[in-house]
């Protein structure tokens, strides 16, 4: 069997959304993301300035809403990951306006920015058609992310894949939620997030993906055939499980 096979099992459900959030109903969806690690020994400190500057924004009727997760498997674990979802491309002039007006990006910066060492930034394009998110999140606190390094040339051959695994889980009712993403900067990557409600549901599924993939094609030989051609498209992959933190999220 196949290394990662084991993987599916425990994911096919997803993302950072990682969909972390209900994704919109639209053709594309984007997720904004701030992946920020406070100075050492400041963390603390960061995260009451980080509440100080969500209330803030909250007061002056931000039209998104920001949550926050941090690693609880992997090896980022002082960093915080601040996201919103989901928008269009056309709605991000708009809000970016607003946050000169608002002064938001000042505040930022007098009031947590200080306290930072690093931050990244980066969108991530939700494919909502070959997902499979709940309605209600509210019952999830941890998502598993997977990140898929794409080969040169493979872009097509992962999006045609993608679609027919996403196509095969459906049709069998794999019992799991999932959400495809893809970061828009930065090397070509797919991701793949799932939500748990607590740790034991990130058990192995009895049956695996593999095996219930062979029943529900009721040939082992298509049924690997597949999955060959999935993992013919990738350089690398990791997996982290990050948790949300609702005591830092802007409610």
């Amino acid at each position: 069997m196949h290394p990662y096979l084991s993987r599916l099992a425990i994911w096919l459900v997803i993302c950072f959304s990682l969909a972390f959030t209900t994704a919109a109903q639209a053709d594309e969806s984007l997720a904004d993301m701030w992946f920020v690690t406070p100075n050492p020994g400041q963390s603390d400190q960061f995260e009451q300035a980080l509440k100080t500057h969500l209330r803030f924004r909250q007061q002056n009727e931000d039209p998104r809403q920001w949550q926050v997760f941090v690693q609880v498997l992997g090896d980022q674990m002082d960093t915080y990951v601040i996201r919103n979802c989901c928008f269009g491309w056309d709605e991000i002039d708009g809000y970016r306006a607003w946050s000169v007006e608002q002064q938001a990006g000042a505040h930022w910066q007098e009031t947590v920015a200080p306290l930072v060492a690093t931050i990244s930034h980066n969108y991530s394009s939700l494919d909502v058609a070959n997902s499979h998110w709940p309605q209600d999140t509210s019952d999830y606190h941890y998502f598993g992310v997977t990140q898929y390094q794409i080969r040169p040339g493979h872009a097509a051959g992962v999006q045609s894949d993608v679609k027919a695994l996403s196509e095969q889980a459906k049709a069998m009712e794999w019992p799991y939620h999932w959400s495809w993403s893809r970061p828009v900067a930065g090397a070509p990557s797919l991701m793949l997030v799932i939500p748990y409600r607590d740790h034991s549901a990130m058990a192995p599924a009895d049956p695996n993906f593999f095996e219930a993939l062979k029943q529900h094609m009721n040939s082992e030989k298509r049924a690997a055939k597949l999955m060959e051609s999935w993992s013919s498209h990738f350089s690398a992959t990791r997996y982290d499980v990050y948790r949300l933190r609702q005591d830092l999220s802007a409610r």
